[in-house]
């Protein structure tokens, strides 16, 4: 029934998704449409890899295709309908519009949304038994990583100084995109690592992903400070100050700095 789910989904999403249903002229020097392209290849090529090299034994033959339809289908699916939530349209804003700051925060989110999924397939899902693991193991805790950015990305949203939608629809501005994007990917790394890895029972597993969410949450109350220091600093050089250059950078070095931390000290 999953199965059948995920086929139908993924096939009513992506030619909305891509705009395959608009006429050509939308696509003629739109460089914002490429990028939810881009987006889903990233995204399935990580799952592939997962899938390929890092899930449970017993994922293999038609397992595999079923779990990589199912990536396909959040990453189509809720990977691009989030950012209707926060105003920004892929239909409208980046294939009719073509504003390539939307195109970055909503391939930025499919992206995120992506690796969350392939991390959640990381690892045994019962590494204590020679039983095998049910599908609701991987995707319950893709959910919960997956509610974790939206918790994550909505204090983002609340601690900006003014409507990121507005800046992002109606002003165009790059620098507000790519600080979001980055924030984005920046938190995707780190709940990534949170659900991936042998399942050890739903306990240690989902207070990973609570831990994950306070400090992100935590790093966002404390970043509305910066503001002020960053504005200081970099009165005398207006342009960096506007594109948030170290900002986005910020976010991710937090972000890859935890995933290498973490896997050095395992090691």
């Amino acid at each position: 029934m999953f199965f059948i789910a995920s086929i139908a989904l993924s096939l009513f999403c992506l030619p909305l998704v891509l705009g395959w249903l608009k006429h050509r002229f939308y696509f003629r020097n739109n460089p914002a449409a490429a990028l939810p392209l881009l987006a889903i290849a990233a995204a399935m090529a990580w799952t592939t890899y997962v899938l390929r090299y890092q899930a449970d034994p017993s994922v293999v033959g038609v397992y595999q295709l079923f779990y990589w339809l199912m990536g396909l289908a959040v990453v189509l699916g809720p990977g691009f309908w989030a950012t209707y939530l926060y105003g920004i349209r892929t239909s409208i804003d980046v294939h009719q519009r073509r504003n390539l700051a939307a195109g970055v925060v909503v391939g930025a989110f499919a992206l995120a949304t992506g690796l969350i999924f392939g991390g959640s397939n990381w690892g045994e899902a019962d590494p204590t038994s020679d039983g095998e693991g049910g599908w609701w193991i991987p995707f319950g805790f893709f959910l919960a990583g997956w509610t974790a950015l939206l918790v994550v990305i909505g204090f983002y949203l609340r601690g900006e100084r003014s409507s990121l939608r507005q800046r992002i629809v109606q002003d165009r501005n790059m620098g507000d995109a790519r600080a979001a994007a980055s924030y984005l990917l920046g938190n995707a790394l780190v709940i990534t690592h949170a659900v991936a890895g042998d399942f050890w029972g739903w306990i240690d597993g989902l207070l990973g992903v609570a831990a994950v969410a306070l400090l992100a949450i935590t790093h966002e109350l404390c970043r509305r400070a910066v503001p002020v220091l960053i504005t200081t600093a970099e009165s005398h050089q207006p342009s960096l100050s506007s594109s948030r250059y170290l900002e986005s950078l910020l976010y991710l070095m937090i972000g890859l700095g935890f995933w290498l931390l973490t896997y050095f000290l395992a090691a």
